[in-house]
């Protein structure tokens, strides 16, 4: 799948809440069968907010390095665009393809052979989120090694085409589902992330 530069405008790290969220249908995330044409339609944006890439876990003893669980930061999004089945109205849908290239970092307090992660996926239309779909995906930490990379599953969302199918109307959002002290500590602790984006 051919790469993106982390220093093209998808990567404009939208820093937009999530809290008012309008949800509507057109996000599915089923993980069915996929039609594909000669000509598939265009991908939405895909962007990785730098505060949202990255979740550190503490054993509830401390923040230093002996007190810390795991680490796990987002390196890059993979994806492509199907063809996808018709909604109910018989309006066309693109089946969006996601997964997440991941580093996971066993720390010292580490206990467990498992981590669970929970990450969303956002649509935005003209800069506005219309719909967030969360998912969890517990991933095993490598026995022998205390950094290891890993892809998350393939994920399918289907969203409306429209009028254009050469143009996609949305963006999407991907991040870490992070509870309020997670999102604080990393925009006080870390560097901002750079990322890669791979989209066919």
């Amino acid at each position: 799948m051919p790469a993106f530069s982390p220093s093209s405008p998808i990567f404009s790290r939208l820093m937009g809440g999530f809290g008012a969220l309008m949800l509507i249908s057109f996000l599915t995330g089923c993980e069915g069968a996929d039609t594909t044409h000669t000509f598939a339609p265009a991908c939405p944006k895909f962007d990785v907010p730098g505060p949202l890439a990255d979740l550190i876990t503490y054993d509830g003893k401390g923040l230093d390095a002996a007190h810390r669980l795991t680490s796990t930061h987002i390196l890059a999004v993979q994806g492509d665009c199907r063809t996808g089945p018709q909604d109910e109205q018989k309006r066309p849908l693109t089946r969006v393809r996601l997964s997440l290239n991941l580093q996971l970092e066993r720390g010292p307090a580490a206990k467990g052979d498992t981590v669970t992660i929970p990450y969303f996926v956002a649509i935005l239309q003209d800069g506005k989120i219309v719909d967030k779909k969360i998912f969890t995906e517990t991933l095993k930490l490598t026995p022998a090694l205390s950094i290891t990379q890993v892809n998350t599953p393939l994920r399918f969302i289907d969203i409306p085409t429209g009028n254009n199918p050469q143009i996609s109307p949305y963006s999407m959002e991907i991040g870490l589902q992070l509870n309020h002290d997670e999102l604080d500590y990393n925009r006080t602790h870390l560097r901002a992330a750079q990322f890669q984006e791979h989209v066919q």
